[in-house]
């Protein structure tokens, strides 16, 4: 065993109680998409208290950092005020000198526990049994957000000063209702340009090279109101969007049936799916003369919200309607706006690629086994980091895909601990 492994491993086994009780905090707090401002308070009075610089920004987001030893950062060490000017300062010490940046991103908002009487524990008090921590969010992603910010707090405690990146933690508001705006908004504020992107999604600890994109759209159509004792002097939207509906369905056979299921063709896939829909005016009485679907769809490399749409207006019975991407435009919990659209491309990073070889090879060494890796069906807030901003992606987070947003919603602790092992010998593992 490398004196680095054992140095971390044993680190980790008296701090992972440490990681277990911010989760439990974490956990506390219900922080619903634009309602997470308790739990940002949690998280930066956590990091401040364990000796890491942390700031809310503007939107709300938690930034922290792990700072490098060295005589080019010793002017950043033991500073009391960690204000905006001293993050940018910082990360341009790292670009003047060459310093690789590692941003961790973790999303501190969840999905409504809508039922919570049909959980078995309470949704927002952690929940410790038979190995697991039940809760909602364990899953996505507050068991990830924890490892990750006490890797963060227990880098300068290896103190075997081989240290070889800087670790941006960028804990992050609304991912779950737009992803990768929040992740854009504080990389931009602090003149953040990570170098490699490592997302804490839950992947069962295999790693993540890509993923499916995602949009969302309406489809609409008109028609003409009348009474349903004389519909034929009507014109029924709602006649309209069904055989829309029927469109949808049909091509999203059409996509099953040619790329088929298997995981290796999850890049080529597109999925469609139409999850709400309505018609206008609301009366059992009337012809409606409006109706509109809502459709997610998870995209292919290379596929995007013209060209579904493309593909949809040449299905046979497609009837005359409007086709029209959703943009997010709610106010963050600190009011800051919003005008996001929801067409984000899938992504990919290579197996060739250093970052990949660099994480396979730190998982290898801690697990004794080669890790697969995959691509994940779902989007996360590398669209913004990998999608549209260039830089390399990979995932690797503790808890099984499933077991998000589901009703006793939990994550294994033995895939946190392994987690937090990672995520701390990243910060020192050279280049590969």
């Amino acid at each position: 065993m490398s004196a680095l492994k054992s140095a971390i491993n044993h680190i980790v086994d008296q701090k992972f109680p440490d990681c277990i009780g911010l989760l439990e905090k974490l956990i506390a707090c219900p922080s619903y998409s634009r309602h997470e401002e308790e739990c940002a308070k949690v998280l930066c009075n956590w990091l401040s208290e364990n000796g890491v610089p942390a700031i809310i920004d503007e939107r709300g987001s938690v930034l922290a950092v792990s700072i490098l030893p060295g005589a080019a950062f010793r002017r950043f060490h033991g500073q009391k005020k960690h204000d905006k000017n001293w993050f940018r300062e910082l990360f341009a010490c790292c670009r003047q000198h060459q310093t690789r940046i590692i941003a961790f991103n973790a999303h501190m908002d969840v999905v409504e526990a809508q039922t919570p009487e049909a959980w078995q524990s309470p949704p927002f008090k952690a929940t410790r049994r038979n190995g697991r921590i039940y809760g909602r969010g364990t899953c996505d992603m507050k068991g990830a957000l924890a490892a990750m910010a006490t890797a963060v707090s227990l880098i300068p405690k290896v103190g075997d000063g081989t240290q070889q990146s800087l670790i941006a933690g960028c804990f992050c508001t609304e991912e779950e209702a737009g992803e990768g705006l929040a992740f854009k908004e504080l990389c931009e504020e602090f003149d953040l340009r990570p170098d490699w992107v490592l997302l804490g999604e839950p992947s069962q600890m295999q790693i993540a090279r890509g993923q499916r994109g995602k949009v969302e759209f309406y489809i609409e159509t008109t028609g003409k109101c009348a009474h349903t004792s004389v519909p034929e002097v009507g014109d029924n939207a709602a006649y309209k969007i069904a055989r829309a509906l029927l469109a949808i369905e049909n091509l999203d056979e059409n996509e099953r049936q040619t790329h088929g299921l298997a995981p290796e063709n999850m890049l080529k896939r597109s999925t469609l799916v139409a999850t709400s829909v309505q018609s206008w005016p609301e009366s059992r009485s009337f012809v409606p003369d409006r109706a509109r679907i809502h459709v997610t769809a998870r995209t292919a490399l290379h596929t995007d919200l013209a060209e579904l749409s493309r593909r949809l207006q040449a299905m046979p019975g497609w009837p005359d309607a409007k086709i029209e991407a959703i943009t997010y435009r709610q106010p963050s919990y600190k009011g800051k706006s919003s005008d996001w659209p929801s067409d984000h491309a899938a992504w990919e990073t290579p197996v060739d690629h250093e970052f990949f070889h660099t994480l396979s090879s730190i998982c290898r060494d801690f697990f004794e086994k080669e890790i697969e890796s995959k691509i994940w069906p779902f989007s996360t807030d590398g669209v913004y980091s990998a999608g549209m901003a260039g830089i390399p992606t990979l995932g690797l987070g503790p808890g099984i895909e499933s077991c998000a947003h589901i009703i006793d919603e939990w994550v294994c602790e033995s895939q946190l601990k392994d987690a937090l092992k990672i995520y701390l010998a990243l910060a020192f593992r050279p280049v590969v």
